[in-house]
């Protein structure tokens, strides 16, 4: 069999697996969107808005079309094939500054805080003499697309930790068949989200020799929902509509990932899931268009207000943990003393067997399970007082910042 045809059949076979989970609801009345997207887990809260009906709720039908990158899709937007996409915000990036103008619809998802709880890393094989991001230099890296996502945050975490990230070379290659690719040494390492990553973790032996993401920053925007400008323009209420049922779907999918992991293929349920969130952290992808420019994926800045418009709400993602000896509340790896009016949302890492985390405030009151280690994720308004964070059990913490009006 050809490499070509190899290539073929693994896509085919993804596409099989998630091209099919999102069938929108049928009945009279509904206006029908198609939307593009990707071959990976961060899109399943798309197939769990349609199944729970939010998309019906707003009078929507979806028709969903996978394809491979987020380069496609901006081609298929440009072509009319599709009215919303799922991609990344670099081919966004991409597109608005080659005159093909894309507004965000909705944001999705942002990476983890360490290579321990990220869900896009850089693998090698298991008895490879890569260990550190320093031994990458010179090596070949497969992405899924060139000038993307990927070629963005390898390159600029690369520089950030001090490796010539000019000295890499990358080969693009669809997500499905990279594992191949690693195991018979066509490429020194992957780039890739799951559930490709875990199923090299686990049936490979591979090993995660950076994450990119966290290494630029704690909860690192990735991708959204766009769609071209004139459609926006065209269509606002279709695209409010659109909105709120795909912020309904990622909160939810946040909130219920046991529900998320059943959309998965057999074998992939223990996937590392993403923190999706209907929130924008502008400074960060202001520092993300930079990156694009630094190394020559595009030629100027995007205009960023037509890319993220005000509608689109903006706010930032705070890390919280608490266990049996401490308790914290952290933004961009500081601990949080106060705060500006306005959304936030909180990663709750609990993983205290005996106790749990508290939020208190101006109109809220959240709280994790005493039961369980687990992940929890609040997407909260804070208005102007005095908030606490404590624990429950034995010890007990407690600690207080204010939101500003």
């Amino acid at each position: 069999m050809s490499r070509f045809a190899v290539v073929l059949a693994a896509l085919l076979a993804a596409l099989a697996l998630f091209g099919g989970l999102a069938s929108g609801a049928q009945g009279r009345g509904l206006v029908t969107i198609t939307v593009d997207t990707l071959p990976i887990a961060n899109a399943l809260p798309l197939d769990l808005g349609v199944k729970k009906g939010f998309f019906t709720a707003q009078g929507i039908d979806i028709n969903k079309r996978t394809l491979q990158s987020g380069n496609d899709i901006v081609l298929a937007l440009a072509n009319h094939n599709g009215e919303v996409g799922y991609f990344g915000w670099v081919p966004m990036m991409i597109a608005s500054t080659q005159g093909i103008a894309i507004s965000a619809v909705a944001p999705s998802e942002v990476e983890g805080t360490s290579i321990a709880d990220n869900w896009q890393n850089i693998l090698v094989k298991g008895d490879s003499s890569i260990r550190t991001p320093a031994d990458l230099a010179g090596k070949t890296i497969a992405v899924n697309a060139l000038k993307g996502v990927g070629e963005v945050m390898i390159k600029a975490a690369l520089r950030k930790v001090g490796v010539n990230a000019n000295s890499i070379h990358l080969l693009a290659m669809p997500f499905p068949t990279m594992r191949t690719a690693l195991r018979n040494g066509q490429v020194d390492a992957i780039w890739t989200p799951e559930p490709f990553l875990s199923q090299a973790l686990n049936l490979d032996g591979a090993r995660i020799v950076m994450a990119p993401g966290p290494v630029l920053g704690k909860f690192w925007p990735v991708g959204g929902y766009g769609a071209l400008t004139d459609w926006v323009k065209s269509n606002p209420a279709l695209a409010k509509r659109f909105r709120t049922a795909i912020n309904r779907s990622l909160t939810y999918a946040q909130s219920h990932p046991d529900e998320i992991r059943a959309l998965l293929p057999a074998g992939t349920g223990n996937v590392r899931l993403p923190i999706w969130s209907p929130l924008i952290d502008r400074a960060k992808l202001r520092q993300l268009a930079q990156y694009a420019k630094d190394f020559g994926v595009i030629t100027k800045l995007p205009n960023m207000l037509q890319l993220v418009p005000r509608n689109i709400t903006g706010g930032k993602t705070l890390q919280g943990q608490v266990t049996a000896r401490a308790i914290k509340l952290l933004l961009d790896g500081k601990g949080v003393k106060t705060l500006p009016q306005g959304e936030y949302t909180f990663v709750v890492s609990d993983r205290s067997k005996t106790g749990s985390f508290v939020l208190r405030g101006p109109g809220v009151l959240r709280k994790t399970t005493v039961k369980g280690v687990r992940r929890y994720t609040w997407t909260l308004s804070l208005a102007p007082g005095k908030y606490t964070y404590s624990s429950t059990g034995t010890p007990r913490f407690k600690k207080t910042f204010r939101v500003l009006s």
